[in-house]
């Protein structure tokens, strides 16, 4: 016997358009003072983590306004990650070519650096002295392109004219492979041989992750911030009027964690059809 079944499927809990949104997060002000490692640990233990905050959604969700200046949250450019280390996380030194932290961890800072002078010296430079230090993707520099021959064998082209290291790498791109990718001291000193002034190369990252790994370009900083102060600044407050700040992770804080909210689905089945569903054969079908 032919039949037909209709499944009307009614869920609770979330439109369509919010459940894209998930996980939606409860926020929980903690008026404790603690450090932001203290913080984070607090946080872990009682909730989900310190503060994730992705959207002005997220942003609206928080209370209006409280009692305190300034209140953690998860966003930190930890200087283990990218300072005097080539690191494997999310804010660590990448090459261009790639887009992959380094195979080798071979680096050739020059003393004191990388600083992430007022947190925003994101791209790398090599010095006339074959040394890098990182500064400002916006300033103007020369640089260096590289091309591959014979498939393995790199030559490098010196470019005076002076870019941005997005436009010089926009060049090297279409003219050549890349910007250079220095993964041993042989190549380095090839890339030096090659320059006749301070140069680009692939060097740079994206600072800023949050403390549970969610990835996020959303921000929102006050004015002026961050500006790495004393370069020493990688730990993120936030105001009352819901901005950021960049300051000192050791100074001590109350702070705001996330509990993730689990969704909750209920689901709601209805079926109509014509068949005798009394009749044994068309039950068990």
């Amino acid at each position: 016997m032919d039949f037909y079944v209709t499944m009307i499927l009614l869920f609770f809990g979330c439109s369509f358009n919010s459940c894209s949104q998930f996980p939606l997060r409860e926020y929980h002000y903690v008026n404790k003072l603690m450090s932001w490692s203290e913080a984070q640990h607090y946080c872990r233990e009682k909730y989900t983590d310190l503060a994730t905050i992705e959207s002005m959604d997220d942003i609206s969700r928080l209370k209006p306004d409280f009692s305190y200046s300034w209140a953690w949250i998860g966003l930190r450019d930890d200087p283990k990650s990218w300072k005097e280390s080539m690191g494997n996380d999310t804010n660590s030194w990448r090459w261009s070519a790639t887009g992959q932290t380094s195979k080798t961890g071979y680096h050739n800072w020059n003393v004191g650096q990388p600083n992430s002078y007022m947190a925003n010296a994101n791209c790398v430079v090599m010095n006339t002295n074959g040394k890098w230090y990182d500064t400002g993707c916006n300033s103007l520099r020369s640089f260096v392109c590289y091309d591959v021959t014979d498939q393995t064998e790199k030559t490098y082209v010196f470019i005076s004219d002076e870019k941005t290291w997005n436009d010089a790498q926009a060049y090297c791109r279409e003219h050549y492979t890349d910007l250079p990718m220095i993964e041993n001291i042989v190549e380095n000193n090839e890339v030096y041989s090659a320059a006749s002034a301070e140069v680009w190369i692939g060097l740079y990252r994206v600072p800023w992750t949050w403390s549970d790994n969610t990835q996020s370009s959303f921000t929102f900083w006050k004015e002026k911030s961050p500006e790495n102060y004393g370069g020493n600044q990688f730990c993120t407050v936030e105001s009352n009027l819901h901005e950021w700040n960049d300051l000192i992770c050791l100074e001590k804080f109350p702070f705001i964690c996330h509990q993730v909210l689990k969704l909750k689905t209920t689901v709601k089945m209805k079926i109509q059809t014509d068949a005798d569903i009394t009749d044994p054969a068309t039950n068990a079908q």
